[in-house]
């Protein structure tokens, strides 16, 4: 029923659109990072944005997917597009109008918590109580402000099995006013200029519409898991944990705030990318064009253009100091989507990859042929003393034309 080959990427912006929602590619060490990050603020409550995040994005989506569907239809639809965007499988066949008490044992933020961090003392899948607020207020016409969603087992505490209860009730998650259409920016693009480019980004441009949830719901690639998310999802968890900690403490939850979103977008950097670069994709297809350290960069760039996080490229590198670019960032095309104009720079995630990425071409031994995406790799990288600092100059967001970091010693 759902076919993700039904929706072209969008090659002169960089992006994909399902059902009217932009769809971005994070792996399982981001999403988790930046959800524990959150979590381990626990003097502010961020149970409501965490499922109002999901809930919102999946509901727009959902409302267009299954319109003119029959209920059984919808129910189909809204299992087939959880698993193809790889959160694991959900049974939607015995939701009615009076809710579900739904268990499974395929849940991706349950599975790869646990890979991640290890046995957790709360429920942690979030994105799946949102998820299937969104499908029940959807398939039975229902107000998504008059749903009640929880998670009352997880696998993540060592529990048999996921257990998510949805019901009509007292609303006990964030809502959000409707979203403003998509803004692109017309400036003219500095492209990356590397003679390959081209033939890379094809090649894999072939391989994202294979990126679909296996017979487990999941999807392994470049040695991580990865998910096709709702863009404005992960990003509104970023926006509204910086508006929290603004709120508690000022501007210096701020400043804290940034360094936690920055550090998640740092093991994105260094463990999506590191895993790209050590897979048998890279080896056959890219790095026969490489020859210095450089190249690496571009090639990589070359290959995450095709991830929905718009155009990436560099205006400069070297070990000492890089400028880089994004066209169409996915995180400022989010806040003014949702929230208008930024006052300060907010692409966290892509600017924290920037760091991750010259941290682990030049601090470490990867170009060498080092397999290093592991917890104590991570750990060694950012303790050195050739750490790579970040400053955002530029930011769609706040009027300017493309994101721009400058990565320095």
């Amino acid at each position: 029923m759902f076919d993700i080959q039904n929706y072209p990427y969008d090659t002169e912006h960089h992006c994909l659109e399902v059902g009217g929602e932009a769809m971005i590619f994070h792996c399982h060490h981001y999403l988790n990072y930046l959800m524990r990050s959150i979590l381990d603020a626990d003097y502010i409550d961020s149970r409501p944005f965490f499922i109002g995040s999901a809930a919102d994005a999946v509901y727009g989506q959902l409302a267009h997917l299954c319109q003119g569907l029959s209920q059984d239809e919808a129910k189909r639809m809204a299992a087939e597009v959880y698993k193809t965007f790889g959160y694991g499988l959900i049974d939607l066949s015995g939701m009615t109008e009076a809710g579900i008490t739904l268990k499974t044992v395929k849940s991706y933020y349950s599975k790869t918590w646990l890979m991640k961090f290890g046995r957790s003392k709360k429920p942690v899948d979030y994105y799946t109580s949102g998820f299937l607020a969104a499908a029940y207020a959807v398939i039975f016409q229902r107000p998504l402000n008059t749903v009640h969603a929880e998670q009352t087992t997880c696998m993540a505490c060592a529990d048999a099995c996921n257990t998510h209860v949805v019901r009509p009730g007292e609303c006990n998650f964030a809502s959000y006013p409707a979203k403003r259409p998509t803004q692109f920016s017309t400036a003219p693009k500095v492209s990356l200029g590397w003679a390959h480019e081209e033939a890379v980004t094809s090649a894999f441009l072939g391989a994202h519409v294979h990126m679909v949830g296996n017979e487990e719901g999941f999807i392994p690639a470049f040695g991580v898991y990865i998910t096709r998310n709702q863009s404005d999802y992960v990003n509104r968890l970023q926006f509204e944990f910086m508006r929290a900690m603004r709120a508690v403490a000022g501007d210096y939850g701020e400043k804290l705030a940034t360094e936690l979103l920055l550090e998640a977008g740092h093991a994105c950097g260094f463990f999506t990318y590191g895993g790209i670069m050590t897979s048998e994709e890279w080896n056959t297809i890219v790095k026969p064009c490489l020859s210095t350290r450089e190249d690496w960069i571009k090639g990589l760039a070359s290959l995450i253009n095709t991830m929905g996080w718009g155009y990436h490229t560099a205006i400069e590198i070297s070990r000492e100091r890089a400028v880089f670019r994004n066209y169409n960032d996915f995180e400022d095309l989010s806040h003014l989507r949702m929230y208008g104009q930024a006052s300060k720079p907010v692409p966290w995630a892509n600017s924290g990859g920037f760091t991750g990425l010259m941290q682990l071409i030049y601090n470490t031994d990867l170009v060498d042929g080092e397999v290093i995406n592991t917890e104590e790799g991570f750990r060694q990288m950012r303790r050195a003393k050739a750490n790579y600092k970040t400053h955002i100059t530029q930011s769609i967001a706040c009027g300017d034309g493309y994101l721009e970091a400058v990565i320095s010693l």
